[in-house]
C-alpha cells in the first residue's frame, strides 16, 4: 500500500472514531519504519479490534459487513479460480457468481488492485462485502482444505500426475479457460516446443514453435489479452497483480493422456500487457538412444568410446536450442546401469531418468552448478553431468572431478568444437589442465528433417560448392561422407538411384502428415573433436581455434558443414537448412 493510501486509510479510521487523531502520527512513523500494515498495527497496540476496523471500512465504502461465512455454500469451481497464495495475500475470497457478477468477501475494500484482478479473471463485475482479516483468512484455509482434504488446490502443479485431469476431457465452460486449454491441446497435437502469447496493436497473436520455426497459430481480440494472461499466470502460480517485473513459473497438465510440463516466462512490454513464452516438455516422452540422434558412423563409434571412459570431461557445445541436453541425456541413458552412481545438476531438470539422481539448481538460494558439483564429490559418484559450465569456479571443480577419477559431461556455449578449448582458457583455466582433463568436444546444431513428400531435383554447382562438394571432387568427397547404408532413428536411407558425380537433392513438398510444411522433426548435425596427441600440444601452446580446427580436420574430423552435406546427400534435409545451421568451414584436401 502506498503512502497516500495509508494516509487515506488513517483519515477514515480517525473520522470514524476508531483511532484518536493524536495517535496517528506515531502510527504512520512505525508503518514507514517497519513496513507493517496500519490496521495490523492498530490491533497490535490494542487501539481497536478488527471488528471495529472492518465496520468502519464497510460504512465508509457503503458495503455490508459479514459476521459469518458459510464455507459449505462456496462452490469449488469459483474458489479455485484464484490461487490460494494470492487470496491470502490480498485477503479476498470469491463466494459465488452468476450471469451478472462475481460476489467476494475481503478485509480491505480499499484494495482496488485485488478487485480489478478478480474482475479480469472472471470477466464480469465484482460485488464485495467486508469481513475481518481473521474471518477471511480462516474461510480461505477452510475452503481450500475442503477442496481436496489436504490443502492443495486441484489442478495445482504440485499434485501427483495420477490426480491430474486431462484438459481435453475438461467440461469447464468458462470461455477463457476453454480457450487456454485448447491452446495447450493444439500445441501438443502439432508437436510444438514453445508457445508465444504476444500483445499486438489490435489483437493477441499466439505463435507455436514447431521444428525450430515459429508459426502463427491463433488470434484473439485484444480485449481478451488481460484475462488470457491472468489465466496462464494463475495456472503457473504466478502473482497476477505483478505486471511490471518478469516472472517464471511452471504448469503440469495431462493432455491426451500424456503428462506435460510447461515452463512459463512473462515479461512486461511497452504495449501495456505482458508477453508470455511457454516451453513444453513431455515428461512421458521416450528418451533418444545415442544411435538415434543422427551421428555418422565414425562419430557414433567415438562418442560411444568417450562416454565409457572412467574419467575425463566430455563437452557438448552449441547455442541455446541446439539439442545439447538431449545429447547428454542420450549419453547418460547409454551408460546408466546399477554399477554406476550417476549424479546430475540441471537448470531445470527437463526429464527424469530412472536410476539417475538429478538435482535442480536454484541460484537464488545459493544452489549453483558450482556448489552442486562440490557436493557431488562427497556423494561417491562415478559419472557427473553438470548442465552448463558458465564460469571459472564451475570449470575448475569439473576439472578437479575429472582428474580425481570421475567422468564429467557438460555443455558450454561456443560456435564450434575447437572454440570450446579457447573458451576454457579465457575463463583463466591453465592450458595444461584443459589438456589433462578434456577428452572430447562435440559441437552440434539442429536441422529439420524432410517429410516423405519431399521433391527430388538436380543441385546446381553453386549449391554443391556451398556444401564443400566441389563438382570436380564430388565422387571422392561423397565416398568419405556417405556410407552405403545409414540408419537414423530406425529409418534406413540408401544412397541409390544416383551416381556420386550426379547426386539428387531434395526440397520440401507438403502433405497432410507434415501439415503442409514439408518437414517433420529435427535431427542434429555434429562436429566431434577428440583431444589426442595431435591436438594436445596445440592446447599447451594456447593455439587459436582455427589452427586447432584445421589439425582436427586433418585427423579425420567432419565439420558441421560436412555432416550436414552427408544428410543432404542422403535426402534427409535440405541445402538451406544446413547452410543456415553451419558456418563455412575450411576445406581440407583429402
Amino acid at each position: 500500500m502506498s503512502a497516500s493510501q495509508y494516509e487515506y486509510l488513517g483519515e477514515i479510521l480517525v473520522r470514524r472514531g476508531v483511532v484518536p487523531a493524536e495517535r496517528m502520527p506515531a502510527l504512520f512513523e512505525t508503518v514507514r519504519d517497519r513496513g507493517q500494515a496500519l490496521t495490523d498495527l492498530v490491533v497490535a497496540q490494542n487501539i481497536a479490534d478488527e471488528g471495529r476496523i472492518a465496520q468502519a471500512l464497510a460504512d465508509e465504502c457503503g458495503l455490508g459487513l459479514m459476521a459469518k461465512i458459510d464455507i459449505d455454500a462456496v462452490p469449488a469451481t469459483v474458489a479455485m479460480r484464484i490461487p490460494i497464495t494470492y487470496a491470502k495475500q490480498h485477503k479476498i475470497l470469491p463466494l459465488s457468481e452468476d450471469d451478472v457478477a462475481v460476489y467476494c468477501v475481503l478485509a480491505d475494500p480499499l484494495d482496488t488492485v485485488a478487485v480489478d484482478d478478480v474482475r479480469t479473471i472472471f470477466g464480469k463485475p465484482v460485488e464485495t462485502a467486508v469481513a475481518t482479516s481473521e474471518l477471511v483468512l480462516n474461510a480461505i484455509n477452510r475452503v481450500w482444505e475442503k477442496l481436496d482434504g489436504g490443502g492443495t488446490l486441484k489442478g495445482d502443479h504440485a499434485l501427483e500426475e495420477d490426480n491430474l485431469v486431462d484438459i481435453i476431457d475438461s467440461d469447464d465452460d468458462a470461455p477463457i479457460i476453454a480457450w487456454v486449454n485448447g491452446l495447450f491441446a493444439q500445441a501438443v497435437r502439432e508437436r510444438a516446443s514453445d508457445i508465444h502469447i504476444e500483445p499486438e496493436e489490435r489483437d493477441v497473436v499466439v505463435r507455436y514453435r514447431i521444428d525450430g520455426e515459429l508459426y502463427v497459430a491463433k488470434r484473439a481480440s485484444k480485449q481478451f489479452m488481460a484475462p488470457i494472461i491472468a489465466r496462464v499466470k494463475i495456472m503457473a502460480s504466478l502473482n497476477i497483480a505483478e505486471k511490471r517485473l518478469p516472472q517464471d513459473g511452471r504448469i503440469t497438465l495431462k493432455i491426451a493422456g500424456k503428462s506435460v510440463d510447461i515452463r512459463v516466462s512473462t515479461i512486461p512490454t511497452s504495449r501495456g500487457f505482458e508477453r508470455i513464452v511457454m516451453r513444453i516438455l513431455h515428461k512421458t516422452s521416450v528418451l533418444f538412444g545415442l544411435d538415434e540422434l543422427g551421428f555418422g558412423p565414425r562419430d557414433l563409434g567415438i562418442m560411444d568410446q568417450l562416454i565409457q571412459k572412467p574419467d575425463g570431461i566430455v563437452l557438448v557445445t552449441g547455442p541455446t536450442g541446439s539439442g545439447k541436453t538431449t545429447t547428454l541425456y542420450a549419453c547418460l541413458n547409454k551408460i546408466n546401469d546399477p554399477s554406476r552412481n550417476i549424479l546430475t545438476a540441471e537448470d531445470p531438470v527437463e526429464y527424469e531418468i530412472g536410476g539417475i539422481h538429478q538435482v535442480h539448481v536454484h541460484s537464488s538460494i545459493g544452489l549453483t552448478f558450482a556448489s552442486a558439483l562440490r557436493a557431488f564429490l562427497r556423494q561417491d559418484p562415478d559419472v557427473i553431468m553438470v548442465g552448463e559450465i558458465r564460469d571459472r569456479e564451475t570449470a575448475e571443480i569439473a576439472i578437479h572431478a575429472s582428474l580425481t577419477g570421475h567422468l564429467v559431461l557438460s555443455t558450454i556455449h561456443t560456435n564450434d568444437a575447437a572454440g570450446a578449448v579457447t573458451r576454457l582458457v579465457e575463463m583463466e583455466i591453465e592450458p595444461f589442465l584443459v589438456r589433462s582433463s578434456v577428452i572430447g568436444i562435440l559441437a552440434q546444431r539442429l536441422v529439420r528433417m524432410l517429410c516423405t513428400c519431399k521433391i527430388a531435383y538436380q543441385p546446381t554447382d553453386y549449391e554443391l560448392t556451398q556444401l564443400g562438394l566441389d563438382p570436380d571432387r564430388l565422387a571422392q568427397k561423397a565416398r568419405r561422407l556417405v556410407s552405403p547404408r545409414y540408419q537414423v532413428h530406425g529409418m534406413k536411407y540408401e544412397f541409390v538411384g544416383q551416381t556420386m558425380r550426379d547426386p539428387v537433392f531434395y526440397k520440401p513438398g507438403g502433405c497432410e502428415a507434415c501439415n503442409g510444411k514439408g518437414f517433420i522433426g529435427r535431427r542434429g548435425i555434429y562436429e566431434l573433436m577428440v583431444i589426442d596427441d595431435a591436438i594436445g600440444p596445440l592446447i599447451l601452446k594456447s593455439a587459436d581455434a582455427q589452427t586447432i580446427k584445421r589439425v582436427a580436420q586433418n585427423q579425420g574430423m567432419d565439420t558441421l558443414r560436412d555432416d550436414g552435406a552427408r544428410k543432404v546427400l542422403l535426402g534427409m534435409t535440405t541445402v538451406e537448412e544446413v547452410l543456415a545451421a553451419s558456418q563455412d568451414d575450411v576445406i581440407v584436401d583429402d
